[in-house]
C-alpha cells in the first residue's frame, strides 16, 4: 500500500511566516510592518521578526531588516521621514534604533542595560519618552558577583521606569536618558499628550501580573529642569482597575477601566479622563464589554476600539459625548495588530478561516476595507484547506454554543470520522476565525489531513459573547462548560460525523485543565493530551503568579471553603481513571507550575494509566522556541494516531 507523504507538517506550519506588528504613516501613504519567521540552524531554534515597508495603496514590499537578530515595534515619525523600532541588534537586550524611511543603515539611540519594553514618538517628532528598569547600581553588581545575592521573594522588583530622549542623527554620540518617573512605581503604557507638554501613563505597584487591579492613571509634566522631572505628577485616576493601554488626544486621555469590583473575568469600559482633573466621562459600553482601542478620529470626536464578536472581530467608534458605538466591520474574520493615524484610516491584519494573514485598510466612511496587494508574507501556502465553518448546538440548559468545525481533507458525507476536540485557554479565551494553517500546539490543519474532524468549542466562560456568557462558569469550572463541549460532541455524533468509539480530547492551560478533568468524568475519550494544565486548583492557587485568580472565580479562598476547591480539581477525581493521557508541560512555567502536571502524572502512573509526561526546557506557559513547539505539535500527532487508529 502507498500513502502520501503529509504537506501540513509542524516543520512547515512553524516556518510559515506572520504579521506581527505594524503602523501606518499619518499621511496614510505607506505602512510599515514586522514579520515573524523561524531561524533553525545547527546552533540555533529561535522566531526573530524584520520590518518590510509598503505603499498603502499595495505593491512589492521592500525589507528593511535582515539577519538573526529581531527588529519590532516599528513606528513612523510624525512626519514620515524616519521609522524607529526596537532590536536586540547589539548585544541581544531590545534597544531603540531610528532609520530613514527611504532606507539606509539605522542608528542607535539607546544602549541601556536591561532593554527598553516600548517608546513613543512626540508629537513633534524631535524626541521620544521610552520604557525601561534603571542600569544595576554599583553595590549590586558587586553583590551579584560575590554571589551575596538573595532574592527577597515579592519584594525585589524591577519597576520599569519612563525616561526622556531626543532625537539625534546617526553620527552623534548616544544621548543621555533623562529620567520621568521614579523607581517607586512600575510603568505600564504610556502616550504623549497633543502638545508635548507631557506624557500620560498608567501604572501599578510593581511588576507582578496579580498586581493589575491596583493599577492607575497619571500625566508627568515635562520640566525644564531635570531635577523637577520626577516631582512633576498628576494622577488622574480616583479608582484603580485600568486596564494596560492610554490614549491621550486634546482634553483627554483614554483608557479602558474594569467594573468594580474588579474580576479577572473582565468587565470593562473606555473612560475619558480630563488632563486638568475632575470626574472621568464614561463612554459606550461595547457588547461584548472588552474593549481594546486604537486610536482617535481625525478631529478627536470619536475613539476607535477593536473587540471580539463571537468568532469574528468588530471594530466600533465610541463618540466622546458618550453615543452608542458606531459598527465599522464585523464579521469579517478575525483581526489583530490594528492601528490607527489620526486620519480617520484605520490599518490591521485580517485573515479568515480559509484566508492567510494580510493587512487591510479602511477609510472611514467608506462601507468597505481594501486588502492591500502584496502584505501576504513570501512563504503564504497555496495547498488546498479543508472546510472548515462556524457551527451552533444547543447546551442540555439551553444555552446555545458556538464552535468551529473543520472537516477532513476529502471529507465524505454520511461517513462517521474520528474525532478530536480541541478546548481553548482562558477560560475566557475564545477560537476565532484565524487561518486554519497557523501554527498551534494542536495543528488543527494537520489533524483534517490526517482524517481527523476537529471540534473547537467556545463553551460558557468564553469571550467574544458577552459579559454574562463569560461569567456564566463562575463557581463552577467543569459543570455547565464541561457540559458544553460534551453536547458539542454529541452533536456531532448526531449528524454522523463523529465516530464514538474513537474520540480524543487535548487543550492548553485552561484547556488542560478542562482535558484533565474529562478524563475523571467520563471514559469515552480514547486518548487525551493535557498541555500546562490546571489539575489542583488548590496547589495551582498556592504556587502561580497569580495568586489572586483562582480565588476570583470561585469567590473564596480554600482556607474559606476548602470543598469548592476539592470539587472543582481534577486530582480529587482522579481515582479510576483509565483514559492515556499525554502530559506536556514548560518547565519554567509560572503561570500553572509545572507541578500541576507531575501531580496528574504521578496519578495516572500509579494507576497503570498508560501515561507520558513530556517536559520543555526554558519554555514557560507559551512555549516560544520552534523546534520545542515542533515536538509538541508531533507528539500530540503521534498520540492520536497510536490510540485512534490503532
Amino acid at each position: 500500500m502507498t500513502t502520501t507523504a503529509p504537506v501540513w507538517t509542524p516543520e512547515r506550519l512553524v516556518r510559515l511566516q506572520r504579521i506581527t506588528e505594524l503602523d501606518l504613516s499619518q499621511d496614510a501613504r505607506h505602512l510599515v510592518y514586522a514579520v515573524r519567521e523561524a531561524v533553525l540552524t545547527d546552533q540555533e531554534s529561535k522566531f526573530v521578526t524584520h520590518l518590510y515597508r509598503l505603499p498603502a495603496q499595495g505593491g512589492k514590499p521592500l525589507r528593511l531588516t535582515y539577519g538573526q537578530t529581531s527588529n519590532y515595534s516599528p513606528r513612523w515619525s510624525p512626519d514620515g521621514q524616519y521609522i524607529a523600532f526596537l532590536s536586540d541588534r547589539a548585544d541581544g537586550k531590545p534597544n531603540l534604533y531610528v532609520m530613514r524611511a527611504d532606507g539606509g543603515e539605522a542608528w542607535p539611540l539607546t544602549k541601556a542595560e536591561k532593554g527598553l519594553q516600548g517608546f513613543a514618538w512626540s508629537p513633534d517628532g524631535t524626541q521620544f519618552v521610552v520604557k525601561m528598569v534603571a542600569p544595576d547600581t554599583e553595590e549590586k553588581k558587586a553583590a551579584q558577583k560575590a554571589k551575596n545575592d538573595p532574592i527577597l521573594w515579592d519584594i525585589d522588583h524591577e519597576q520599569a521606569q519612563l525616561w526622556q530622549i531626543p532625537l539625534v542623527q546617526g553620527d552623534a554620540d548616544l544621548p543621555e536618558p533623562r529620567p520621568l518617573t521614579s523607581a517607586d512605581r512600575h510603568v505600564v503604557a504610556m502616550d504623549w499628550v497633543s502638545d508635548g507638554s507631557g506624557v500620560a501613563f498608567t501604572y501599578q505597584p510593581t511588576p507582578c501580573t496579580n498586581d493589575w487591579p491596583d493599577r492607575r492613571l497619571a500625566v508627568v509634566s515635562l520640566a525644564a529642569e531635570p531635577a523637577a522631572a520626577c516631582r512633576v505628577i498628576r494622577e488622574l485616576a480616583a479608582t484603580p482597575s485600568l486596564e494596560t493601554s492610554c490614549f491621550a488626544r486634546g482634553p483627554f486621555v483614554a483608557a479602558v477601566r474594569e467594573e468594580e469590583p474588579a474580576t479577572w473575568i473582565g468587565h470593562s469600559r473606555v473612560m475619558l479622563y480630563p488632563l486638568e482633573g475632575g470626574e472621568p466621562r464614561p463612554l459606550a459600553a461595547t457588547p461584548d464589554t472588552n474593549p481594546f482601542p486604537i486610536g482617535w478620529s481625525a478631529d478627536g470626536s470619536r475613539l476607535y476600539v477593536l473587540e471580539m464578536s463571537g468568532t469574528s472581530s468588530a471594530i466600533y467608534a465610541l463618540p466622546v459625548d458618550g453615543g452608542q458605538p458606531e459598527t465599522l466591520i464585523e464579521g469579517k474574520g478575525y483581526l489583530s495588530a490594528a492601528r490607527s493615524n489620526r486620519s480617520d484610516t484605520l490599518a490591521f491584519v485580517q485573515e479568515d478561516l480559509d484566508q492567510p494573514p494580510r493587512i487591510g485598510l479602511l477609510r472611514v466612511g467608506e462601507q468597505q476595507w481594501q486588502p492591500v496587494a502584496g502584505s501576504m508574507p513570501r512563504s503564504t501556502p497555496k495547498d488546498d484547506l479543508p472546510e472548515s465553518r462556524v457551527i451552533r448546538w444547543q447546551s442540555p440548559d439551553g444555552l446555545e454554543i458556538e464552535g468551529i468545525l473543520t472537516l477532513p481533507l476529502g471529507y465524505e458525507p454520511g461517513k462517521a470520522y474520528p474525532t478530536l476536540v480541541v478546548v481553548h485557554g482562558g477560560p475566557t479565551g475564545v477560537f476565532s476565525r484565524s487561518y486554519i494553517a497557523s501554527s498551534s500546539h494542536y495543528p488543527v490543519i494537520s489533524m483534517a489531513e490526517s482524517g481527523y474532524v476537529v471540534l473547537r468549542a467556545n463553551p460558557r466562560g468564553s469571550g467574544g459573547y458577552g459579559f454574562d456568557f463569560r461569567a456564566a462558569n463562575r463557581r463552577d469550572w467543569g459543570g455547565g462548560d464541561y457540559q458544553d463541549i460534551m453536547s458539542g460532541v454529541d452533536h456531532l455524533i448526531a449528524q454522523g460525523i463523529a465516530d464514538p468509539q474513537r474520540l480524543g480530547i487535548m487543550g492548553w492551560s485552561y484547556g488542560g485543565y478542562m482535558t484533565s478533568w474529562a478524563i475523571t468524568q467520563t471514559n469515552r475519550f480514547r486518548a487525551a493530551s493535557v498541555g500546562a494544565g490546571v489539575t489542583n486548583l488548590m496547589s495551582m492557587n498556592g504556587t502561580c503568579d497569580i495568586p489572586g485568580f483562582i480565588p476570583d472565580y470561585f469567590d473564596c479562598e480554600y482556607w474559606d471553603d476548602l470543598e469548592a476547591y476539592r470539587q472543582h480539581s481534577a486530582m480529587f477525581q482522579v481515582g479510576g481513571v483509565t483514559t492515556p493521557t499525554l502530559i506536556q508541560h514548560g518547565e519554567q512555567d509560572v503561570r500553572v507550575p509545572l507541578g500541576q502536571g507531575r501531580e496528574l502524572y504521578n496519578a495516572l502512573k500509579r494507576q497503570g494509566v498508560c501515561t507520558q509526561l513530556v517536559i520543555y526546557p526554558r519554555q514557560g506557559h507559551g512555549p516560544h522556541e520552534p523546534r520545542l513547539i515542533m515536538d509538541i505539535m508531533q507528539r500530540n500527532l503521534d498520540w492520536f494516531d497510536h490510540w485512534l487508529k490503532s
